[in-house]
């Protein structure tokens, strides 16, 4: 998956954007940052990275993204 498909399947599930960055700027939202060789997804609170997840690829590392928002309804718009 690649970042415009992301973007476009979260549109499309009713995903508020301000819930995630793609960036690596964590701002109390769910994160996909890259890291060396890695990509990690995880949640940004105060600071912390919570249920921080490696993966090899940009593709997966959004899938599990996706997932993780569409399990969380806080992450819907409202």
């Amino acid at each position: 998956m690649t970042r415009g498909e992301f973007v476009e399947k979260a549109t499309m599930l009713g995903i508020d954007p301000t819930a995630y960055d793609l960036d690596g700027r964590p701002s109390e939202s769910y994160v996909l940052a890259n890291e060396g060789a890695e990509y990690k997804v995880f949640y940004s609170e105060r600071g912390l990275e919570t249920g921080k997840e490696l993966f090899p690829d940009e593709s997966a590392a959004l899938q599990r993204l996706l997932d993780l928002l569409v399990q969380d309804s806080s992450a819907l718009i409202r």
